[in-house]
């Protein structure tokens, strides 16, 4: 583990998820990193189911600086949650577990995998979730494993129509509980159909071929996708950059699904789920078992500005770039990162005057910006949160206006939609 956040340090790592099996079963190791990650300014997060979370083990991991873990739970029925486990007794272990995070100081997402046992669970699993304390629930569908066969033949499948009851199951709980909402693995965007409806489900696309994320094993082997089986090289073999390269074609569109090269959304949404399509159709470049096509796509997504940005930005607000947002140059462009695991691709240009603005503590404005259309560029930066009011009552009322967390990247929307 030394030697992997040597690596990730020097690499200019934004932000690192620890994850498993499960990380609690090793956690001296677990502890020593998140601390090592901390103190070189890397932001983190873990995994975990929680059946091993203890009052003191969640305190020291919250004095390294963890903020957040990410744990399972597939519905709020004990008996079906432990078949989908298979482990008797976990329903009522994890949400122990969920209760003892959240009271030392820790947020606490839950992410239930969606199949044909569970499908119907979600409303319900996520009142529980809200009750209990947990910030967000996400609804991911299920990846069946290569070694499945025929995947339509299990309870693994989950079709079009139970997907999109899936998703308004979970709109319904958003409303009536108010819990944050999700899903870990991106929906074709042709199946949403309403993309003003689906809104919160628009913006995770496939991080795979964002081209900005890597998965690296405990033995050094790597991955594009959490899903996959390939190995792109062993870091300590070959170092993060190379691995890093062998994932070109995750990177240049090779695995997008032809019938979707014309929509002008491709960059949103990579064709769906890359890993479901090779599950189903043992092609990496074929469809989504949920892909529709375009033409299904009937109402548009646009951004939805807070009136407030605009109000500022027009009345010539002064805006300062947080210390807190980091760069990567890259090769053509550079990586910003919000927080945590939010990070996108932005101009050259953009990036270094961001860059020289906050080095010598001057402030922007819509008077000096700069981009072939000032005001846009303003508002994508203030809306990401790339840019904050620089009057502090401002910067408070403007906080509860903007959407933490990976939401659309708006430089990705199609110009004649944002």
């Amino acid at each position: 583990m030394g030697r992997l956040v040597e690596m990730i340090r020097r690499n200019n790592v934004f932000h690192v998820v620890l994850t498993g099996g499960e990380p609690f079963l090793n956690f001296d190791v677990l502890e020593y990193a998140l601390k090592e990650f901390h103190t070189s300014g890397i932001s983190t997060s873990v995994n975990s189911n929680l059946m091993l979370a203890t009052p003191d083990k969640i305190k020291r991991l919250r004095n390294t600086g963890l903020d957040h873990v990410l744990t399972s739970l597939n519905s709020h029925d004990p008996e079906v949650n432990d078949y989908m486990v298979n482990k008797n007794g976990a329903f009522h272990r994890i949400i122990q577990g969920i209760k003892t995070t959240i009271d030392k100081g820790v947020r606490v997402s839950a992410n239930m995998i969606i199949c044909r046992t569970n499908k119907d669970h979600i409303y319900e699993t996520a009142k529980l979730c809200s009750e209990i304390g947990v910030q967000k629930i996400f609804a991911t569908r299920l990846v069946p494993s290569i070694n499945v066969e025929n995947p339509t033949e299990t309870d693994l499948q989950l079709d079009r129509e139970d997907a999109l009851n899936a998703i308004d199951d979970l709109l319904s709980a958003q409303k009536h509980f108010g819990i944050e909402i999700g899903t870990l693995i991106g929906y074709p965007l042709c199946l949403l159909g309403n993309l003003d409806k689906y809104r919160e489900f628009v913006g995770r696309g496939c991080p795979a071929q964002r081209g900005n994320r890597m998965v690296i094993n405990a033995d050094g082997e790597t991955h594009a996708c959490t899903h996959e089986s390939n190995s792109y090289g062993n870091v300590f073999d070959i170092g993060i950059k190379k691995a890093f390269k062998n994932m070109l074609r995750w990177h240049d569109g090779s695995f997008l699904y032809q019938g979707c090269k014309n929509c002008q959304y491709i960059n949103v949404c990579g064709s769906g789920c890359r890993s479901a399509a090779f599950s189903y159709f043992n092609e990496m470049n074929e469809k989504d078992p949920l892909f529709v096509g375009r033409k299904d796509i009937k109402h548009h997504y646009r951004l939805d500005i807070p009136s407030e940005i605009n109000r500022l930005i027009d009345g010539n607000e002064s805006f300062t770039v947080p210390e807190t947002i980091r760069f990567r140059p890259e090769k053509g462009f550079y990586t910003i990162n919000i927080r945590w695991a939010n990070a996108y691709a932005i101009d050259n240009d953009i990036a270094e005057f961001l860059i020289n603005k906050r080095s010598a503590k001057k402030t922007i404005t819509l008077g000096n910006m700069i981009g072939k259309n000032p005001r846009d560029e303003l508002i994508k930066l203030v809306f990401k949160e790339a840019l904050v009011p620089a009057d502090p009552l401002l910067k408070t009322s403007l906080k509860n206006c903007v959407k933490k967390g990976c939401s659309v990247n708006p430089y990705d929307l199609p110009e004649i939609f944002s």
